[in-house]
């Protein structure tokens, strides 16, 4: 188990924390704490009101929505140091889908009311959540015009390649969550996922492996 200066490099490596800063994120983690949890456990479910803002920290997410009478899907995949359906928090309103952990997670737990109190009154907590909902607003955008637009193979270079730091341009890619969760998210089947994956390889823009795949050019990976 990590101890509070690992943990606390963990928060630091968060977009968010870059964002606002420490002396922000200073205010906001005094009532916060850490919780591991197992794979498997469901953070928050779909229609409940948030208690807690969540920034994870170790570990992957998936966001799991449902309709009555048409099952579920995975809407999307959260890695370290993502904080995710934060405008549930910020509106007091229900949470539009599940949060379950994909792998073994370390999760921050920031009270919803701290953090909503913290936004009105800094100034660099507010920006640091404007950015946050500006990137996930554009997540989805871009998730919406993959899942009308581009087939599937492009939607898994695409998938891949965005876990690839944009200065190394090449790397180990880590896929550690279920195969069947990846392929809801890239609304597709897990045969579908495999045989992108095998025609990528075959291509020449990656190599898979036991735990993920090895790209050696991620700009070539989606051209």
């Amino acid at each position: 188990m990590p101890d509070k200066g690992v943990t606390a490099t963990l928060i630091e490596r968060s977009p968010f924390f870059t964002a606002a800063g420490a002396a922000a994120m200073a205010e906001l983690l005094r009532p916060s704490f850490t919780q591991l949890l197992p794979r498997g456990t469901t953070l928050f479910d779909q229609g409940e009101e948030p208690d807690f803002l969540h920034m994870l920290l170790e570990g992957s997410i998936g966001l799991q929505a449902r309709v009555e009478g048409s099952g579920r899907t995975m809407v999307e995949l959260f890695g370290p140091g993502e904080v995710f359906l934060a405008p549930a928090v910020v509106l007091r309103m229900p949470y539009l889908a599940s949060a379950v952990a994909l792998t073994e997670i370390r999760v921050l737990m920031v009270p919803a009311e701290c953090f909503r109190e913290g936004v009105a009154r800094s100034h660099d907590l507010c920006r640091a959540t404007t950015q946050l909902l500006a990137r996930h607003w554009r997540l989805m955008v871009d998730q919406v015009v993959d899942l009308k637009l581009r087939p599937a193979e492009a939607r898994v270079a695409r998938f891949v390649a965005r876990r690839v730091s944009e200065e190394s341009a090449a790397g180990s890619v880590a896929l550690p969550e279920p195969r069947g969760a990846i392929a809801a998210r890239l609304g597709m089947t897990p045969e579908t996922l495999s045989r992108a994956l095998a025609g990528l390889e075959q291509k020449g823009k990656l190599r898979r492996g036991a735990e993920g795949a090895e790209v050696m050019d991620r700009a070539a990976l989606t051209g």
